[in-house]
């Protein structure tokens, strides 16, 4: 079952199409290149994804501000929050929509319409995100990593073959803190999501993260 096949009106409300990034964005990808003789069996490849695989595995909570731009030069900006492992939530300054993921369905409310559209996570690329059990190694079908100066990239297929697309993590270095992710398919187009303002280990309320409450605050109704 393909995500895109699904819901592709959802797909494109949380991934859409990018444009290169806004010129405050902390990730520098000018010299970032395909590597022509990647292997992810390598040892020191293994080394370097496990060492983001530990990083992410060490977060509890995430919040922040998001920028996300598309092909046609629309640019929207929010908030975001990220409960660790499977819970997130964006909100968009522009826009009435709103993104929840509660642990096991992504939701994508219209408080304007008051409708709720949701799917399971498993079905979008947020399943590499959220995954209870993060490993970019064993969780995914690793096809590239990279790093520059200050930045690394991994990119992983769905190893399942239900997903279309790339999906990548970047994180700054030397230091790791995770920048933002990008998402490439050609359903979808290609997707730049760029964290900033970020803080790491913030009390989050649950209730941020619950469907069904927003649902029962905003009258809204399931399609």
């Amino acid at each position: 079952m393909k995500f895109s096949a699904l819901a592709p009106g959802l797909a494109f409300l949380m991934l859409s199409a990018f444009s290169p990034p806004p010129v405050h964005s902390q990730v520098n990808t000018a010299n970032v290149t395909p590597s022509q003789h990647f292997d992810k069996n390598d040892p020191q490849t293994q080394k370097q994804v496990e060492r983001l695989n530990a990083y992410v595995r060490s977060i509890r909570t995430i919040s922040g501000r998001f920028v996300q731009s598309t092909a046609s030069g629309n640019q929207q900006t929010g908030t975001f929050f990220w409960k660790r492992p499977d819970k997130l939530r964006i909100e968009y300054d522009t826009t009435p929509l709103l993104i929840i993921a509660d642990g096991s369905n992504i939701a994508q409310i219209d408080k304007e319409l008051e409708t709720i559209d949701q799917i399971r996570i498993s079905w979008t690329p947020y399943k590499f995100l959220l995954a209870r059990k993060f490993d970019l190694l064993k969780g995914a079908d690793l096809i590239g990593l990279e790093r520059t100066e200050n930045a690394s990239f991994v990119t992983v297929q769905d190893k399942d073959g239900e997903l279309d697309g790339d999906f990548t993590l970047i994180f700054a270095e030397p230091e790791l803190k995770l920048l933002g992710w990008t998402w490439k398919n050609a359903f979808d187009g290609e997707v730049r999501f760029l964290l900033n303002d970020v803080q790491e280990g913030k009390k989050l309320s649950s209730k941020l993260f619950v469907i069904r409450e927003e649902e029962r605050r905003r009258g809204g109704r399931r399609r």
